[in-house]
């Protein structure tokens, strides 16, 4: 049987963890997940893969969206110590610098049109 790449299978981990929170650890798609986890092959990851794909687009999203932040964390305190300041990373710095770089003010005639 094929095994499951350790990166993969690390991030899969979160995936896990994430599902379990999210929909409780006896649904089946949780189960699944978990099964690909443990056992690491090819064929459970597949069928794990399946039975999260059915479900519905606004759930994967906000599964999605709750291991993509869990796996911050994990980097975080990872790599917490080498001095980088990893807020940059942090959604709402990161959105809000796009912004005010991408946006400037509009042209003075258009805010004062009294005259």
């Amino acid at each position: 049987m094929a095994e499951i790449d350790p990166t993969d299978r690390r991030a899969l981990g979160i995936l896990s963890d994430t599902v379990n929170e999210q929909l409780g650890p006896s649904d089946v798609v949780a189960r699944e997940v978990r099964r690909a986890y443990t056992s690491g092959k090819a064929i459970d990851l597949d069928r794990a893969g399946s039975v999260f794909n059915d479900l519905p687009g606004w759930q994967r999203n906000m599964i999605g969206f709750a291991a993509n932040d869990r796996a911050r964390d994990v980097v975080r305190l990872r790599l917490g110590s080498t001095g980088r300041d990893w807020r940059d990373l942090e959604p709402t710095a990161r959105s809000r610098t796009q912004s005010e770089t991408r946006l400037s003010p509009p042209p003075r005639f258009l805010l004062n049109r009294d005259g």
